[in-house]
């Protein structure tokens, strides 16, 4: 009897023996034939990823710009996909060239790819239980370009320090003050983290103001939003991801490669006269200003205020105009500036301090005509040969305005009591006023306002983009401000998305 039960004993091991066996070769299956997958898996994204770069880097040099001749969902141009293919082959050499699949991607403005592949990945363990080849697809998707997905008519990127003097804590970094109506077509982002209790990162001073919002456009704020008389439709989106920098890639103009058309303060208008002046792009040490009812034409070109700054005051007149132009007035500018023909750059530079050589305001004066569209390249390349007096650089493209960013703010003050921060970029105007482009003051404040929509309180109409530290927009303007894509600075919308 002992003799059976053991032997039925060893009978039972032996079947609990096949059964863990079994279990055994299941999980080495899993973890042998599933690591062959990953590893494969891990191979293919990489090629993917690099290969949907190398099609996305073609976009930009195409003519015209774009994934597809036939967007939005049309096959993509033979050159995006020659690069992709070429790029996975140098990854994946034994990957079949005809299994990389490249198409467009929808809702990127036809300005985004995508590269497709898929394999098997061979099992050993996995056979035993009659199991075939594990599959194993990757995709991968990158833009190259200006999309309206990031379109935008205000960047703040202030992020808020409460240590800071008062006034310069970005709280708020975006300001309604007095009673303005404004309008903004595309989105307004606020990096400042200042919550309602210190102040808001956007908030409003004046007895009321009103801030609509066009095309499904909303507000984003890093922080909160207060505010007391302020209405706006829609209402802003607080604790938001921050927005960085989108011209943080952009090389301030080289000094050294423009000629110097001023080694001192250029002053229109001396004493008690008036005068009228065609300015050429170069260097203006010292800045320029307009005094008694003066009048300056400025052919296309950057023009750079190497300490001074730019003043403009009531009265005071500025028109860019094309190159073959030397006069024009207000009834006939509009035809004689084009969006095709016409276009500067003002870059206002120079160390914090006083004197001549020190940055200076930025200052379109209440009452003034300033009528200005923003800088292209190909306008410089059509001037007088040889080229004596200009620098063409298309990174440019689309920038009207624009602040160094260096000095970099500190919020400290100097012992004497004045600001160590940059001048504020003042951008008042009068009722005859154009201005487009991309305003661009990463290291300091614009203020826009007084009577800029006329003594009458005609709304004024403006294609502009700031990108700036903080804004406030003043008085009891009314302001409708457009986005065009085509009108303002290309923005580095790039990478890897989805």
């Amino acid at each position: 009897m002992l003799q059976h039960k053991r032997s039925s004993e060893s009978g039972q091991v032996l079947i609990i023996f096949a059964f863990a066996f079994i279990a055994i070769i299941m999980m080495l299956a899993l973890l042998f034939d599933g690591a062959r997958a990953l590893v494969l898996r891990r191979q293919m994204q990489d090629a993917s990823d690099a290969g949907v770069l190398a099609g996305a880097n073609v976009i930009q040099g195409l003519s015209p710009k774009g994934c597809s001749a036939t967007p939005p969902l049309g096959l993509p141009k033979a050159a995006i996909i020659a690069a992709a293919k070429a790029s996975v082959a140098a990854n994946l050499p034994n990957y079949p060239q005809a299994e990389v699949i490249v198409t467009c991607v929808d809702g990127y403005d036809n300005m985004a790819v995508k590269v497709e592949l898929k394999d098997q990945s061979a099992t050993f363990f996995g056979q035993i239980f009659g199991g075939g080849p594990l599959t194993v697809a990757t995709d991968s998707s990158a833009v190259n370009g200006n999309t309206s997905i990031n379109n935008y008519s205000v960047v703040m990127l202030n992020p808020s320090y409460l240590s800071w003097p008062n006034g310069l804590r970005g709280c708020p970094s975006f300001l309604l003050s007095g009673g303005p109506t404004v309008r903004f077509d595309s989105a307004i982002y606020i990096d400042s983290r200042c919550t309602v209790a210190n102040g808001g990162a956007f908030s409003t001073n004046g007895n009321s103001a009103s801030l609509t919002m066009g095309n499904g456009a909303v507000i984003r704020i890093v922080g909160e939003y207060k505010p007391q008389a302020l209405t706006i439709t829609p209402a802003p989106a607080e604790h938001q991801v921050r927005k960085e920098d989108p011209l943080a890639w952009l090389v301030a103009p080289p000094i050294s490669t423009l000629k110097v058309q001023a080694n001192s303060k250029t002053v229109i208008g001396q004493g008690n006269s008036s005068s009228t002046v065609i300015l050429e792009p170069g260097v203006y040490r010292g800045g320029i200003q307009l005094k008694n009812q003066s009048i300056a034409y400025l052919h296309p070109g950057i023009y750079i205020m190497d300490g001074g700054g730019f003043h403009v005051g009531a009265g005071q007149k500025v028109y860019a105009l094309p190159a073959n132009k030397s006069n024009t007035t207000d009834a006939t500018w509009a035809t004689d500036c084009l969006a095709s023909n016409c276009g500067i750059l003002l870059y206002n530079t120079g160390p914090l301090g006083n004197g001549a050589t020190a940055m200076d305001q930025v200052v379109i004066g209440a009452q003034a005509t300033f009528k200005v569209r923003s800088y292209k390249a190909s306008f410089d390349t059509t001037r007088l040969a040889p080229n004596t007096c200009c620098y063409s650089n298309d990174t440019y493209n689309n920038v009207l305005i624009w602040q160094s960013r260096t000095p970099v703010l500190t919020g400290v003050h100097s012992p004497d009591g004045s600001s160590a921060e940059q001048p504020i970029m003042a951008l008042s105007g009068g009722g005859n006023v154009f201005m487009a482009g991309t305003v661009y003051a990463p290291s300091a404040k614009i203020t826009m306002g007084g009577n800029s929509g006329g003594s009458s309180g005609d709304t004024i109409d403006l294609t502009l983009q700031f990108i700036s530290w903080d804004l406030e927009l003043y008085g009891n303007s009314n302001f409708y401000f457009r986005y065009s894509a085509d009108q303002f600075a290309r923005l580095l919308d790039y990478g890897l998305v989805e």
